[in-house]
């Protein structure tokens, strides 16, 4: 299928999703540089944490890419200013956080900074880098309030200053989901500890790039012992798949889901586990249109069956090709990239989500706040997935 009228679409829209907001209106905070948001309307005004990264995907290496690096000090903004970045840019979001993807940011942006600083760049990774340390420390690897996330044997839950299960569900960006059986704080997600695992590789590899050689030792080191606790504690042997942990009744949770895919795409599974999951699991979960965010569903729940998303067809492909199994990641890509398309042709938008069981109904679960259009992390996906599908 040609993907070049949605592509084109994607492109001329992402003027109409950028915000310029240099100062605080109500509970919306002003940020120094642009920034993209998820949708056009009233109910995205702000900059939301995650969404960004996967949006950004798209925004590289074409005439847009300022916007990545802009996003990327905004993040680096709010850090300086609240020593967190909150789930969104609003006063209210300071309760919680979003899977914290800054260091991929930074990765991401590197390029660019390169060829517009030059010798000048290397004092801008020392100044990113010394923001990731202390978001990992004093957010991530928080014990106590406003950030108690370190919990268990070293690994970390998510959390909203409220200790309210339901909040910690929205940082973890699966709201509303099947997951942990409402009990968010009681777990231990098998993603968050898999992108705190990628963020200290990430910062080893920045402090290597600043021939800081004892500080990436340190940060390997910590990386290491996190995937070996994981391994331990979240991979369920006899099912070839990573759990949740429930860490106060000491136990796995075991409810399938893509969040399972995420040590693949952070690197931390070993060949056998990713073979075993890819021969175990991947066909379960493609469906005609992509992948499926978990095989059970329930009413309400927009993060379930039969809905996909782009960010977990983006972590799933990613990591498919990271341990071989190039040929299985280009058919997700396509069937997502093919859904998207397709229900692009109907409607003339792109969605947040979509039903990939039923891809040709449109009807996926709306969830607590419906069906919305825009939409940046879909564009992003799309856009990324489309230049790997054509070969660069």
């Amino acid at each position: 299928m040609c993907f070049d009228n949605v592509l084109a679409y994607i492109d001329g829209f992402w003027p109409q999703l950028t915000h310029v907001n240099l100062a605080d209106k109500q509970t919306l905070m002003g940020l120094p540089r642009p920034y993209v948001v998820p949708g056009v309307g009233a109910m995205f005004q702000e900059m939301y944490y995650w969404d960004s990264y996967f949006t950004a995907l798209g925004l590289v290496n074409t005439q847009h890419a300022q916007l990545a690096l802009d996003m990327t000090e905004n993040m680096a903004w709010m850090l300086g200013r609240f020593g967190m970045i909150p789930n969104g840019s609003r006063y209210y979001f300071l309760s919680r956080s979003q899977p914290p993807f800054f260091t991929r940011m930074v990765a991401l942006v590197w390029p660019l900074v390169q060829a517009q600083m030059g010798q000048d760049a290397p004092a801008w990774l020392a100044r990113m880098l010394a923001l990731a340390e202390a978001e990992h420390e004093t957010v991530w690897l928080g014990t106590a309030q406003p950030h108690h996330r370190k919990v268990y044997e070293g690994l970390s839950r998510h959390f909203d200053i409220n200790f309210l299960d339901m909040l910690a569900s929205c940082e973890s960006g699966w709201d509303h989901s099947t997951r942990c059986h409402d009990q968010w704080l009681a777990h231990i997600p098998v993603d968050l500890n898999s992108i705190l695992y990628v963020r200290e590789m990430d910062m080893a590899a920045f402090a290597r790039e600043l021939a800081d050689a004892p500080r990436a030792a340190a940060w390997e080191a910590r990386a290491a012992q996190r995937a070996e606790t994981m391994s331990h504690l979240l991979w369920d042997d006899t099912a070839s798949i990573y759990y949740d942990f429930d860490y106060v009744a000491q136990v796995q949770t075991p409810i399938p889901s893509l969040a399972g895919f995420y040590p693949l795409w952070a690197g931390l599974a070993s060949q056998e586990q990713a073979a075993r999951m890819v021969q175990a699991w991947l066909p379960r979960f493609l469906q005609q249109g992509g992948l499926v965010t978990s095989l059970d569903t329930q009413a309400g729940r927009q993060w379930a069956w039969p809905n996909g998303w782009a960010p977990l067809q983006w972590i799933v492909a990613a990591g498919l090709d990271r341990y071989g199994f190039s040929a299985e990641a280009n058919e997700v890509r396509e069937r997502w990239c093919t859904t998207c398309a397709t229900m692009f042709e109907r409607t003339q938008v792109l969605w947040e989500k979509y039903d990939v069981v039923n891809p040709s109904d449109g009807g996926a679960e709306g969830g607590l706040y419906g069906h919305v259009t825009g939409f940046g992390w879909t564009n992003g996906v799309f856009v990324d997935f489309a230049r790997t599908l054509r070969g660069g």
